[in-house]
């Protein structure tokens, strides 16, 4: 064997050493940050925490070890994945609706959802459109969207939480909005009190832009709900204590929404999932 040859070699094999040693010290480093990570989470084990101060250093927590894996990763991505959003295939719809939800009309990229609805048959439907579920489950925390709206009536875009379980009146709408009245926003809580079903909610005239940011803080004693930064309502009513998923839609028709104006199709809501911060995550039973 020549020695330019045994160079080569040796020099390669170098390498290979260099490169083992940085995935060894890379492993033992995520290592230690979940470690970290789970010892943080554990702080929090139940809503009291929330009163205690120790809500905002949760979540300060996750964005500090989601930043410090990407720099140990060398990655430069979004925060959210397709990973956290399905697409759902459904004909039976609530209030009358006249749609047939397709994974066809949905596209998730990133943390970007775009939903499509159009006038076609499919499913003894006249019209199609998409519905999003999350695949977690989350309890208290900020969330906030990046929303893309259109008019027309009889279209029915929502961003809203249902319990992680079978229940059929506890809802929080994040956002709705009905094309026939066009942006004009509304965010709900329904629920049960002393056996009652109830709700309480505001009406917000949002003027036309080409985008707007819709938020919600949810914590033990209240929900708050905010467009392009600005605090709208708050209220005390019917907080949700437990485990709710996101879903993200566009209806067409039904009792509120009224028979669709067919000129408007095809008919797009785009959504871009700007702040998911949880204080609990879970994955959806």
């Amino acid at each position: 064997m020549s020695k330019k040859v045994l160079n080569k070699i040796l020099l390669i094999m170098f390498f290979v050493s260099i490169f083992f040693a940085s995935y060894i010290e890379l492993k033992n480093n995520l290592q230690q940050l979940k470690v970290e990570y789970k010892s943080e989470r554990a702080k929090v084990t139940d809503a009291t925490a929330l009163q205690s101060g120790k809500y905002n250093e949760i979540i300060d927590m996750d964005t500090k070890n989601i930043n410090i894996f990407k720099i140990l990763m060398g990655q430069i991505e979004q925060k959210y994945s397709k990973g956290n959003w399905k697409s759902v295939e459904r004909k039976d719809s609530y209030n009358n609706e006249l749609q047939f939800y397709s994974k066809e009309n949905v596209f998730i990229k990133d943390n970007i959802i775009e939903i499509t609805s159009k006038k076609e048959n499919k499913g003894n439907k006249l019209y199609t459109s998409g519905l999003v579920e999350s695949t977690y489950a989350y309890k208290y925390g900020y969330f906030e969207f990046t929303i893309e709206i259109s008019e027309g009536k009889g279209i029915f875009p929502a961003i809203w939480f249902l319990p992680n379980y079978d229940y059929e009146v506890l809802e929080i709408d994040l956002f709705e909005m009905i094309g026939s009245e066009p942006y004009t926003f509304y965010g709900v809580i329904h629920f049960v009190e002393n056996g009652i079903q109830d709700s309480d909610y505001f009406k917000y005239k949002a003027p036309k832009k080409e985008n707007y940011s819709v938020a919600l803080e949810w914590n033990t004693e209240a929900l708050t709900w905010y467009i392009d930064n600005q605090k709208i309502y708050t209220t005390t009513k019917g907080v949700p204590q437990e485990y709710m998923y996101i879903i993200i839609n566009q209806a067409i028709g039904g009792d509120w929404p009224g028979d669709p104006d067919d000129s408007v199709f095809p008919n797009k809501f785009k959504v871009t999932a700007t702040k998911l911060e949880p204080v609990f995550k879970k994955g959806r039973n």
